[in-house]
């Protein structure tokens, strides 16, 4: 059987998990995005590729989007995320739980992966714990990287987002819910 070659991203993201400092390589020019109340903290970039942090505080909803540029792998952190795919939830509450504290208290998911492409629809609710994920990213179209939520369509996560997207096709209703984070599932 022949072995399939790893993609662009798959190969980034593998560089990335394997040499990351905790210090990561954060430039000097717009390191930090404040994206409503989420702040993203851009850990790599060099040509095309860059990985960029997500802090998200307990209780917020990210609708379900698309990015049109962007090529990407999101690796779990910390904290409790409900990460959906293509209007499935893919985190439960079965998976999202706390190891022993002689495991470090991490998640059962730490390290986990989901790949999204730039036509992919996914989402995210954080509970009470807030969370933490990595985005590691391949830039697309001769786009130049920046913030990935200003290259997004779909439903914003409020009017200071819906004003800082670039690419794509935004919109905001004044509301949001659980609801929003996937189009099939809801949550208990």
């Amino acid at each position: 059987m022949e072995k399939q070659q790893k993609d662009p991203v798959e190969m980034y993201c593998e560089w990335i998990l394997n040499n990351g400092s905790p210090l990561g390589w954060i430039p000097f020019e717009k390191p930090i995005w404040q994206i409503e109340d989420v702040t993203s903290v851009l850990l790599h970039r060099q040509g095309q590729f860059q990985t960029q942090m997500f802090i998200v505080p307990p209780y917020i909803v990210i609708p379900e989007h698309t990015h049109p540029n962007v090529d990407s792998i999101e690796v779990y952190a910390g904290g409790e995320i409900y990460f959906s795919h293509s209007g499935e939830l893919i985190t439960t509450e079965e998976n999202c739980t706390k190891e022993p504290e002689e495991k470090l208290g991490l998640s059962t998911q730490y390290g986990s992966t989901i790949r999204v492409r730039p036509r992919d629809p996914h989402g995210g609710y954080f509970g009470e714990n807030g969370g933490v994920f990595l985005s590691v990213q391949y830039w697309l179209n001769d786009v130049k990287p920046h913030c990935v939520a200003a290259d997004y369509i779909g439903k914003t996560m409020g009017p200071h987002h819906l004003e800082s997207v670039k690419f794509g096709n935004a919109y905001f209703d004044g509301s949001l819910s659980k609801e929003d984070v996937m189009s099939k599932t809801t949550f208990n």
